[in-house]
């Protein structure tokens, strides 16, 4: 009976050992998971995405007491005046001032840097609202951009699951890994919001920029395209075009989808070119109208201004040159790497290309995503300026997080994913957003 005893009292004495700091974690992680996963689906993706923002703010806040001087003022700086560093200060004066009727110029009568590059709707809806509110634009800025990003984590994670609906990807996993699978599209979808969340620049989600406002937008858009509701994409699509400069490709997108589709109404399913062309005349509208959303903003600044290139002009007075397709690509990537920088782009840019073609994308992302990634592509080749910023103006491909998140179902896989994303935050936000003066002056944007 005693040794009975001594046997039970050992084993307590193991199982009751303490807890490392590693299974404390664990044990806490599973918890919060396991009452995560009985929320409903809308509270789940939610909650997913809000545990990013706080990691956003745990970022901001550390770097903004690092911040001792810059350009706008002493620090440390609190976490919301850090969040109002850059081009926030612009948007702040969008809201207060509007744009000028005049182009500033310099002696040489170059157009200088000014609001007009900036897309009006996120500044003006939050200087309403804080008129509205008799609350200060930053303030409101700043609560705006943040509700904007957690109304697009929804956005996303429909997008993502109609994706998957329309491309059958979890019908084909069932059937390669048996009924008892875990993974589902709700799953695969939840997975790929959380790496859209915890990505290197989604800290600027949180930021009082047009990203976030712009993000919601443009999700939506892409999902009613999915769906074919070419009308009701139409508000959604305006407003994705007055928030960020993406109209151009967004438009193109549209428009050769349009195409696909009737050439394939013609060739395969045997189609009248006259019945095929009426049937999608719905379509082609809304491609055409959305084509106009992308030169309304330039349009609007050539009548404000009288200049009719009052908008490029502006655009180019950032990065001193004019207007130039593609060539900055080589020269810039010559500037910062040397003789292999126009190499490494060169290899970045079949990377990408091959990326776009492989089999795991095409199985979870349907054609009209991978066009829109194409499109916007594309569009950076041609007209943007690479330099610090550029890591920032990927976020509209944030489609592709699916696909990498589908390339392996492992969990070890995937929590990697999202430990490297939250760790290139603090490298973005310590590296770029963090204000530290270059020998020959100001500092690379973010």
């Amino acid at each position: 009976m005693t040794k009975k005893m001594q046997a039970v009292t050992g084993s307590d004495q193991v199982t009751q050992r303490p807890r490392t700091a590693s299974e404390h974690l664990m044990a806490v992680w599973l918890r919060i998971v396991f009452l995560v996963s009985g929320l409903p689906v809308w509270t789940q993706v939610l909650a997913v995405y809000g545990v990013s923002r706080v990691w956003g703010w745990l970022v901001f806040s550390t770097v903004a007491a690092q911040q001792m001087v810059s350009p706008w003022g002493e620090g440390p700086l609190s976490y919301s005046r850090f969040l109002g560093l850059w081009d926030a200060g612009w948007y702040e004066q969008i809201a207060h001032e509007g744009y000028p009727t005049t182009l500033p110029r310099d002696a040489n009568e170059t157009v200088e840097q000014n609001t007009w590059a900036f897309m009006p709707l996120f500044p003006l809806v939050a200087g309403a609202l804080a008129a509205g509110l008799g609350t200060p634009y930053m303030s409101v800025a700043i609560a705006l951009a943040l509700f904007s990003g957690f109304a697009a984590s929804w956005a996303i994670y429909l997008l993502f699951g109609e994706a998957l609906r329309r491309t059958g990807y979890t019908r084909r996993i069932q059937r390669q890994h048996g009924a008892q699978t875990h993974e589902s599209a709700h799953t695969l979808a939840l997975w790929a919001v959380a790496l859209v969340g915890f990505a290197p620049v989604s800290a600027i989600l949180q930021v009082p920029y047009a990203e976030s406002f712009n993000l919601l937008f443009l999700a939506t858009t892409l999902y009613l395209l999915l769906r074919q509701r070419y009308f009701l994409l139409l508000p959604f699509a305006l407003a994705t075009c007055l928030s960020r400069p993406i109209g151009v490709p967004l438009g193109a997108t549209l428009g050769l989808w349009w195409a696909w589709c009737l050439i394939t109404d013609v060739y395969q399913h045997r189609a009248p070119w006259m019945r095929a062309f009426t049937q999608r005349a719905p379509q082609l509208m809304s491609a055409l109208a959305v084509c106009g959303f992308a030169l309304l903003w330039p349009a609007l600044a050539w009548w404000a201004t009288g200049q009719m290139d009052a908008y490029t002009a502006t655009e180019t007075a950032w990065r001193g040159t004019h207007l130039t397709v593609i060539l900055p690509w080589f020269t810039q990537s010559y500037h910062y790497l040397g003789v292999i920088g126009p190499m490494a782009f060169l290899l970045l840019l079949a990377g990408g290309v091959a990326a776009l073609l492989t089999p795991v994308t095409s199985r979870v992302l349907p054609p009209e995503l991978r066009l829109w990634c194409a499109c916007f592509a594309g569009y950076l080749l041609l007209f943007w300026f690479p330099q610090s910023s550029t890591f920032r103006m990927l976020l509209p491909l944030f489609v592709l997080a699916l696909p990498i998140v589908a390339l392996s179902t492992s969990r070890a896989y995937r929590y990697l994913l999202l430990l490297t994303g939250a760790t290139g935050q603090w490298v973005w936000v310590g590296w770029l957003w963090h204000w530290k003066q270059l020998p020959g002056g100001g500092d690379y944007p973010p």
